[in-house]
């Protein structure tokens, strides 16, 4: 039910409860205290008596002592006394004697020196102080708790009206603050409001304070800004698909129209040309689209995310690489190295580079791929360098080959979407980690190194386990270099 009301109206009920049970258990332990220290003082009162006139009288004196009825006014004390042969002296006719039970039976037979309680008669509640007279008779000292109950009974009347008006103040204090402190919160939601209304990102929450309210102001912030960067970024990537799709598409409704118009005039080796032209272009066409598929899912997001061995993952980048570009040779140095990704998103970035550096460089190349590791116990990464036979890349174009679209002077003629690369860069930024181009040392070449952080495991650094995964990378690395090269 109270997941139904308004935080402020939950704030402000839970402010009055609290104050109001405080009070309220405040005012109770103020009553018990009253009450403890108004029979306190009938009993000092009571055992006073007791200890000095009474113990000083002969049994005569003390029958002689008239009784007070138990309908006398509160303040007057009553005295009782009972001798051992079951005589009571002190219960005026028409009276109801005070009670005898086990207490006063345990001061008659010797075992307790005093009895001290509260007894309950027709005539009201008393306090009762018994003790032994000289000779042994029983001396009851009473007083009615009247003008005690009535003390308590009006304390009672100002706690009740103490307990309800600072539930009052506590109502109205807490939706006060409440109002107050969600104010933020009511920015907020205006803000959201507003902005799910025009759709405009620019204009962020005004942030007054360090409190948790001022820190969900800054996450929301960061949301605005992170949610204007990816729109920025979806519609960068809608322009310069529009632009890069504007060219194969021109020039295949071109190609069309004319085999549509002059195909029963066309040699038929200009017509073999026209539709070869054609199958190229729409192939390539197709893949512009799925790289802009791949690009837009941001780095593989159907991919999960598990603990393996990245040695695995290269041999098998390896394989689809070989079958893919059978004119190249590839040889390899791998080595274990459990990191946490998405096997297949790592794997395609790696056949990649490796496409690339098969596709740019000369036809009986020899492209190296090596891993090693990094780093310390505490922060180790996994390095991968492939190392190919292209042309050099400038330096100033060695960042800019990794945005969306962007190719070389010397790469424009050569099939391809632009977008390999960029893929290959977001994937492995998404995985924590990082890629560089750089030239060869001979400057015959390009090296493309990437790093990614590797899954520390102390259970994986055990002699046995490390050997056994070793083992497996020697029997593994065999029986690659065994297949022949294509």
């Amino acid at each position: 039910m109270t997941r139904r009301l308004r935080i402020r109206t939950r704030l402000t009920v839970i402010a009055t409860v609290a104050v109001a049970v405080t009070a309220l258990l405040v005012c109770s332990f103020a009553w018990l205290a009253v009450r403890h220290a108004l029979v306190h003082q009938i009993d000092q009162q009571l055992r006073t008596l007791a200890n000095g006139p009474v113990r000083q009288f002969d049994p005569g004196t003390i029958a002689a002592i008239p009784s007070t009825p138990l309908t006398a006014p509160s303040g007057n004390i009553r005295v009782q006394v009972r001798f051992s042969d079951a005589k009571i002296v002190g219960a005026p006719p028409n009276t109801q004697a005070l009670p005898f039970d086990a207490r006063d039976m345990a001061v008659a037979a010797g075992t307790s020196s005093v009895a001290n309680y509260t007894t309950h008669t027709a005539f009201g509640t008393f306090r009762v102080f018994t003790v032994r007279g000289p000779a042994g008779e029983l001396v009851q000292l009473s007083r009615s708790l009247a003008d005690v109950d009535a003390t308590l009974r009006g304390v009672e009347l100002f706690m009740v009206l103490l307990v309800v008006g600072a539930a009052l103040l506590a109502a109205i204090a807490g939706r006060v603050i409440a109002s107050t402190a969600l104010q933020p919160v009511n920015r907020l939601t205006r803000t959201a409001t507003e902005i799910a209304r025009t759709q405009d990102l620019q204009h962020p929450i005004v942030i007054d304070g360090r409190d948790e309210l001022a820190q969900l102001g800054q996450a929301f912030n960061q949301m605005l800004t992170a949610l204007g960067q990816s729109r920025q970024a979806q519609q960068e990537l809608i322009e310069d698909a529009a632009h890069e799709l504007r060219t194969p598409m021109s020039s295949m409704r071109t190609n069309i129209e004319l085999l549509a118009y002059a195909a029963g005039r066309l040699d038929p080796s200009d017509l073999k040309g026209l539709l070869n032209d054609l199958d190229r272009q729409s192939i390539e066409l197709s893949d512009l689209v799925t790289d802009l598929v791949v690009l837009a899912r941001s780095a593989g997001l159907d991919d999960p995310v598990i603990n393996i061995d990245l040695g695995d993952v290269v041999l098998g980048a390896l394989d689809r690489a070989r079958a893919r570009n059978p004119q190249a040779r590839f040889v390899q140095q791998t080595r274990s190295a459990i990191v946490s990704v998405q096997p297949g998103a790592i794997e395609r970035c790696i056949v990649n580079l490796l496409d690339n550096a098969a596709k740019f460089g000369p036809a009986d190349q020899t492209i190296e791929l090596r891993m090693s590791l990094s780093g310390d116990s505490r922060a180790q990464f996994a390095e991968i360098s492939i190392a190919d036979r292209a042309p050099v890349i400038p330096e100033d174009q060695r960042m800019r080959i990794f945005e969306r679209f962007h190719r070389l002077d010397s790469a424009r003629s050569v099939p391809g979407s632009g977008l390999g690369l960029a893929i290959v860069h977001q994937t492995i930024v998404a995985h924590g980690g990082s890629i560089v181009a750089e030239p060869r040392t001979d400057k015959t070449g390009n090296v493309f190194r990437l790093s990614l952080p590797c899954y520390i495991d102390d259970s994986l650094n055990r002699p046995g386990i490390h050997a056994s995964v070793e083992s497996t990378k020697e029997s593994l690395r065999t029986s690659q270099d065994r297949r022949p090269s294509g």
